[in-house]
């Protein structure tokens, strides 16, 4: 709108204007600066194993993934998903969860028997077999119940693509702590 100078007084006297906005909060989230934070709880089951959890945003919801190993207190980040810059809105923060992790306090009795027994080969390394017993299809050959075939396990390659997915998610990480460091400081 453009504004001119006229000696129509019907308008009133010249001023400045002042407009007064309420945001509507949502409980789950708070603002720090440009990044929003909030809180997830998965259960610990999600954190040992990973999982993709929903969660809300100020666009809605949406998808976060929980790597497997996950800890308690461990932040993960959603990035260009928080508040836009003041006089840069091209320049968008983060949205930071902290991660709570749940943990029961009744389990039924075969919950105990499996992490009692999970509890035992953490502690016994040894203990753990070094071949899985393979899924055979219906076929035509018969074997005796006494042959056990069992499946060999690239343990090597499955240590280097672990470790190469643990490397790519801390690259990430760094990453991300790094780009919003630079859009911060």
């Amino acid at each position: 709108m453009v504004m001119t100078r006229s000696n129509d007084r019907s308008r009133g006297p010249p001023g400045d204007l002042f407009v007064y906005l309420d945001v509507e909060e949502i409980p789950e989230i708070q603002r720090d600066g440009i990044n929003l934070l909030s809180t997830v709880s998965i259960s610990y089951l999600d954190a040992i194993l990973g999982a993709a959890v929903q969660v809300k945003t100020v666009e809605g919801d949406t998808e976060l993934q929980i790597p497997p190993g996950t800890q308690p207190g461990d932040v993960l980040v959603l990035a260009k998903k928080g508040a836009p810059k003041l006089n840069r809105p091209s320049i968008r923060g983060d949205h930071l969860f902290t991660i709570k992790v749940t943990i029961p306090k009744r389990i039924s009795a075969k919950e105990r028997d499996v992490l009692e027994e999970l509890a035992f080969l953490t502690r016994n390394p040894s203990s753990r077999p070094q071949s899985r017993p393979k899924v055979q299809q219906a076929t035509g050959s018969t074997q005796s119940e006494n042959d056990s075939v069992t499946e060999d396990t690239n343990e090597e390659g499955d240590q280097n693509d672990l470790w190469n997915k643990l490397k790519g998610f801390a690259g990430s990480v760094a990453n991300g702590a790094l780009n919003w460091l630079k859009g911060n400081l």
